[in-house]
């Protein structure tokens, strides 16, 4: 019962402001955009820097975990790919896209805070950060069919993760209401990202359901298997081991449904997928989570 009554402490909080989000769009009908854009190009950027800057940041751990995001991935679209040449539909740029590209913002983030705390969060942040390297790159180039590899240069992430790594590695601490104000704007990102991850579910529905099973078993399943071999292969302990492994099991993320209307891809198909692993999750966190804590 102890047990229990932790795991839903973790968890409750975070799926409870999804479904604010999901409820929201119910009753009032707004465009995210502004949100996003606020998101992307102030919040996130305090929230790094603010996160990098503060806690001393262990080497290994941070290699190894750029290491399992990037192998996760590379897994991802090897499974897929044997899937779908199986089945005579390996050109489905739309598959691979939600199965290569998981959550690591909505949902790990708040998670990795209520269970394993700063600690916890800043390791998650570095594999969020790689992640949304390798979208803004490599899947923008899956989606495009073409080009996309110089998109990461025109975000604040990747220039806001340099500073916060440069003011970390060289021993300067911000001034203390410098520190202050990142850390208050940084505060911001987790439960915004909640809200619109449950304000854009309330639109999404199911179809392609063959399709989207199989890629939800090989985003959840196959990024878990890929994470464990990896861990154990590296032999990754402790709270970042805990943290590879739940980050890799996330649902697909909602940037990949974005990518698939803006590009043409098999939108219908994506965003089944992205609604159907959140879905699976609130099982499937859990689970995980009895084993962690």
């Amino acid at each position: 019962m102890d047990l229990f009554i932790k795991v839903l402490d973790v968890v409750f909080p975070v799926f409870a402001i999804i479904g604010a989000g999901y409820l929201f769009a119910h009753f009032k009908k707004i465009s995210l955009e502004p949100i996003i854009e606020t998101l992307i190009y102030l919040t996130v950027p305090a929230l790094v820097i603010s996160s990098l800057s503060q806690k001393e940041i262990d080497l290994n751990d941070a290699l190894f975990t750029t290491l399992c995001a990037c192998g996760v991935v590379l897994g991802g679209a090897a499974i897929s790919y044997i899937y779908l040449k199986s089945t005579g539909r390996a050109h489905m740029r739309g598959f691979y896209l939600t199965t290569m590209f998981m959550n690591s913002a909505n949902i790990p983030l708040p998670l990795t805070l209520l269970a394993f705390g700063r600690e916890g969060l800043t390791i998650a942040i570095i594999y969020y950060i790689v992640i949304s390297i390798l979208v803004y790159s490599v899947g923008i180039y899956i989606a495009k069919g073409e080009g996309g590899l110089g998109e990461i240069f025109k975000l604040p992430l990747l220039y806001s993760t340099v500073i916060g790594v440069g003011l970390n590695l060289g021993g300067v601490r911000l001034p203390e209401p410098l520190f202050t104000a990142f850390d208050m704007l940084g505060a911001a990102t987790i439960p915004l990202m909640q809200v619109c991850l449950g304000y854009q579910l309330y639109s999404t529905r199911f179809s392609e359901m063959t399709l989207s099973v199989a890629a939800s078993v090989i985003r959840i399943a196959g990024g878990f298997i890929v994470a464990l071999f990896l861990v154990t292969l590296l032999d990754i302990q402790g709270i970042t081991r805990n943290v590879i492994l739940l980050s890799s099991a996330m649902p697909s993320a909602v940037m990949n449904f974005v990518m698939s209307y803006k590009y043409g891809l098999e939108k219908d198909l994506v965003a089944s997928t992205v609604a159907l692993t959140t879905l699976i999750s609130i099982l499937t966190i859990p689970i995980m989570l009895m084993f962690m804590l």
